[in-house]
């Protein structure tokens, strides 16, 4: 590891980089612990409604997290091949960050109202609905008639409104968020790639991995006539000039 000070642009480039990915990997990983361990108020309704979504960026922050110790230690130890190891895992983390951000998009766009509805009536299971219910402070989901699930809260005469409207606007809200905020961090990872791809090969300024080439290696048969040469050295011929013929004085 040489002087930060005698550290090219290209590094430094990269370093940024590398910070930029270890960021948002490490932003997506704390939402999901957040959302696993129910740390937000409404963290149960993100859980039961968008568990998919929610297994996808735990994965994708994995993956993000990862990388960037890659990249780290490879700009640490000024491993080219670390770096090709950690150019080759953004491809991976592009298409997870992908997949969140069509998911969540597709699921926003389309019938939220309707597959909300399907959801609640084939998919939710009755601890899954109670979740909902408790979160949102709701009853059933059109009314407290329509497919809920009894508590001390919810009941058949109770005031509390159907979890339809709550429940839509709720995912609605978030799952905005979630494709906006993947699909803007999508270029910012293209970006991370292209530097990746353009400065993984220039952490020093040596030209190529620093190894003679094979055709100027010297070989046994080298070494062996290299030798002979300094046991027996070539014949030499006597000077002709007078200085330092003492048979001619």
């Amino acid at each position: 590891m040489n002087d930060v000070r005698e550290w090219p642009r290209m590094k430094w480039s990269l370093l940024f980089s590398i910070l930029t990915v270890l960021t948002y990997g490490s932003f997506a990983t704390y939402v999901c612990l957040a959302t696993w361990f129910r740390t937000w108020m409404h963290a149960d309704v993100m859980y039961v409604v968008d568990y998919d979504i929610l297994v996808l960026i735990s994965f994708c922050g994995c993956i993000l997290l990862f990388t960037s110790i890659i990249g780290i230690t490879g700009l640490i130890l000024n491993s080219r091949p670390i770096l090709a190891v950690y150019a080759l895992l953004l491809w991976p983390a592009l298409m997870s960050m992908l997949a969140i951000g069509y998911t969540s998009y597709k699921r926003h766009a389309y019938a939220l109202d309707h597959k909300l509805s399907f959801f609640w009536s084939q998919y939710f299971t009755p601890l899954g609905r109670l979740l909902i219910q408790n979160s949102l402070h709701c009853c059933g989901f059109y009314s407290p008639l329509h497919d809920a699930v009894p508590s001390r809260r919810c009941f058949p005469r109770t005031g509390l409104p159907g979890c339809k409207s709550k429940l839509w606007r709720f995912e609605r809200t978030q799952l905005a968020t979630v494709w906006q905020t993947t699909f803007a961090l999508v270029a910012v990872h293209l970006m991370n790639i292209v530097v990746s791809l353009l400065c993984a090969n220039h952490v020093t300024e040596t030209f190529g991995k620093g190894v003679m080439p094979r055709q100027y290696r010297l070989t046994k048969a080298d070494v062996r006539q290299l030798e002979m040469q300094m046991r027996r050295p070539e014949y030499s011929r006597a000077s002709s000039s007078l200085t330092f013929r003492e048979d001619k004085r």
